[in-house]
């Protein structure tokens, strides 16, 4: 196994280690054990970038690569925005009391519609892929993938800040940790805007995709992120 599918196993390793450290609330540890999940969110995304990086770089782009970059991936930002209602229906409640429900619905809403679209397009890649159809990364995915990633991370740091701040009176730090769930909030909802955008933008540019037509030339490919492209 070459370096870029080592890679890309180890982020799917390290996808159990992020959901562990997120429900890790003991002792000491529930000050930052989603400071440590973040870290590990953090790492695990890096490696998605280093390892398509590398594989194009050093022509070692292979059928594994494709098929579990794009599996590893999806994972990872699955298990995090599933995890992410979780926090904010935990967390939330107290800092934004009886409205907190309000945000949770439509944050739950989020995150089924990013995870859809997801589903969505890796069969319509797959279908892409048999019918010789080239997909290439549009703006709005690279959007929502980006704003979806920060989203997470800016989510995910505002438990701890809040734990500290309640538990030691600061209350600039409860005030921080409610600015960064409303930042997060609106990152996700721009992600779920441009998971849509993309999405229908996708089917309107590519309607030989879902022809039942058979396909008529071979030699192209789909553009996948991690063997050409950044986000889609």
């Amino acid at each position: 196994m070459n370096i870029p599918n080592r890679l890309t196993m180890a982020r799917m390793f390290l996808i159990p280690v992020y959901v562990a450290l997120v429900f890790l609330e003991v002792g000491v540890l529930k000050y930052f054990n989603d400071f440590l999940a973040v870290s590990v969110f953090g790492i695990a995304a890096f490696t998605d970038f280093l390892d398509g990086k590398l594989a194009r770089k050093w022509n070692m782009v292979t059928d594994f690569g494709k098929l579990f970059d794009s599996a590893a991936d999806k994972l990872l930002c699955g298990s995090a925005l599933v995890l992410l209602v979780y926090v904010f229906s935990v967390v939330s409640l107290p800092p934004f009391g009886e409205g907190a429900s309000v945000f949770i619905i439509i944050l739950t809403v989020f995150v089924v519609l990013i995870i859809c679209r997801e589903l969505f397009m890796t069969a319509f890649r797959s279908v892409a892929a048999s019918r010789n159809i080239i997909i290439a990364a549009d703006m709005p995915g690279k959007i929502k993938a980006a704003a979806q990633m920060f989203g997470i991370v800016v989510i995910m740091i505002a438990p701890d800040l809040m734990q500290i701040g309640a538990e030691h009176a600061l209350p600039g730090l409860v005030t921080a940790a409610r600015v960064l769930f409303i930042v997060g909030f609106a990152l996700l909802a721009t992600g779920a805007l441009m998971a849509v955008v993309s999405c229908v933008l996708y089917i309107v540019k590519y309607p030989g995709v879902l022809s039942e037509k058979a396909p008529e030339k071979a030699g192209a490919h789909t553009d996948e992120n991690g063997d050409g492209a950044d986000g889609e």
